[in-house]
């Protein structure tokens, strides 16, 4: 049902005075946003670009860090904006998707958008997007209509940085709006959405180069020689300078300290651009978010050349605060005896994230003595190979789907994991709630309970979790 149609007045800027506005309830904002939602993916920026234009929108209020690459964007984009916060800056963060609440993907200093900015600023928006004078040529996708929420909201709250995760691919992501952006980072590039980024790593690289600016800075993690020489090309002909991890700036791991919450911290040592800095700390778990860390510390270097300074011990403070939830975050549960049990939850979705799962289960950063894996993965995603490398690690497998049009069915995942483990090994259940229940049931005190395969499964392991 429409939201009853009123007209707004009063001290609004000149494109929105007498401007048709829509009074709308967080719930009818909900459903709008999973109708939204069903459209599905279009590129392109014509649709961002239009919306911001109408609403006045000024592009240089605030400065931007932008972060495209297949993983661990949300890592260095939380890295990165814990720091410059303990630094002293007004941070806006968007990053995607979301968890539990789509509120997560729009955050001021660590805290999300409350919902009274959202029934302030979403109405008007769409009001803004139908009048005759700014029509889009199509219906606005989920993705931008968040976009647009997130820079007005930042707008509004003073923002001084914002730091900006790349929805999809880069050259055509509604994020890439700006022209001068502070840095840009490419963290790393995989085989992903090939239907839409194209078939191979040099194609899939091309997209995301695109976020690279004329006389910018540029980050990147990249190791494949097809996908960085892409990157290096852009740079030249734009006139770019390239900062890569691995020749540029180094990182080693240090050591691991254990908690009494069965989680851990790491440490690292970071050999940078031009300063190096020993035993730095993080709360993140695997090596790959040392990578991950070393971007961030690579981010906070260059800054310097674009005038804004972090000290070092506002670096050390940031990385001891930055947490990233659903990347293997360790939570407990009481078992079928009342026991204390240990799971974790990653929300590895591809082949490249699940090798990074894999990899820092192999390396025992939180110790078990069995793997009791929940798995629940999406259909459009390669999930044969995603199961090659995780399931052969796990001692018992319960298969699940979750709540999403876009979920692999269960009988075929079924079938997958059948050819890497025994089936009496392999359990069903319908659903996260089900599965969760059934891996309770099976882990003992010295197990380990993953939950994986699937940003959607993990959010809703989140929520029945609490």
């Amino acid at each position: 049902m429409e939201p009853y149609q009123t007209f707004i007045s009063g001290s609004l800027s000149r494109s929105r005075r007498n401007l048709p506005n829509w009074d709308m309830t967080y719930r009818q904002i909900l459903d709008y946003l999973s109708r939204s939602e069903r459209l599905g993916i279009k590129f392109g920026l014509s649709n961002i670009r239009r919306l911001l234009r109408a609403s006045d929108f000024c592009y240089d209020k605030f400065r931007i860090i932008h972060i495209t690459g297949t993983n661990g964007k949300g890592s260095v984009a939380s890295f990165i904006s814990t720091i410059l916060r303990e630094a002293g800056f007004k941070v806006g963060l968007y990053t995607s998707p979301h968890l539990v609440d789509f509120r997560e993907r729009i955050q001021v200093d660590g805290k999300y958008i409350p919902k009274k900015g959202v029934l302030q600023i979403f109405p008007r928006l769409l009001a803004l997007a139908r009048t005759s004078q700014y029509r889009l040529a199509t219906k606005l996708t989920y993705f931008e209509i968040l976009t647009a929420l997130a820079l007005e909201y930042f707008s509004q709250t003073s923002v001084e940085i914002a730091v900006l995760e790349v929805g999809m691919g880069g050259r055509l992501d509604a994020t890439n709006v700006f022209s001068d952006p502070l840095v840009s980072i490419i963290t790393n590039v995989d085989l992903e959405h090939t239907e839409y980024l194209g078939k191979r790593i040099s194609d899939i690289a091309r997209e995301k180069a695109g976020i690279i600016k004329r006389d910018g800075i540029v980050l990147t993690g990249v190791k494949q020689r097809s996908a960085l020489e892409v990157i290096e090309k852009v740079c030249r002909r734009k006139r770019a300078r390239l900062f890569c991890l691995g020749r540029d700036f180094t990182v080693e791991p240090a050591s691991r300290r254990r908690t009494r919450r069965f989680s851990c911290s790491q440490n690292f040592d970071y050999r940078g651009i031009s300063h190096s800095f020993r035993n730095m700390s993080i709360r993140l778990l695997g090596k790959h978010q040392i990578e991950n860390a070393a971007l961030a510390l690579a981010t906070i270097e260059v800054l310097k050349l674009r005038g804004i300074e972090v000290g070092e011990e506002e670096v050390r403070k940031g990385f001891e605060e930055a947490s990233w939830p659903g990347r293997m975050e360790v939570l407990k549960i009481s078992g079928k005896k009342g026991e204390e049990l240990r799971i974790v939850l990653d929300g590895a979705h591809n082949p490249a994230a699940m090798v990074s799962l894999k990899n820092a289960l192999l390396e025992r950063v939180i110790p078990y003595e069995r793997i009791i894996l929940v798995l629940g993965i999406l259909k459009d995603k390669d999930f044969k190979r995603m199961v090659e490398e995780i399931v052969p690690l796990c001692q018992e497998v319960v298969v699940t789907s979750p709540k999403t049009e876009r979920a692999l069915d269960g009988n075929l995942l079924n079938k997958e994991v059948q050819n890497h483990i025994s089936s009496s090994r392999i359990s069903s259940a319908d659903d996260v709630e089900g599965a969760l229940n059934k891996a309770a049931k099976i882990a003992s005190s010295n197990d380990l309970i993953c939950v994986t395969g699937s940003l959607y499964t993990i959010g809703e392991a989140k929520r029945l979790l609490g």
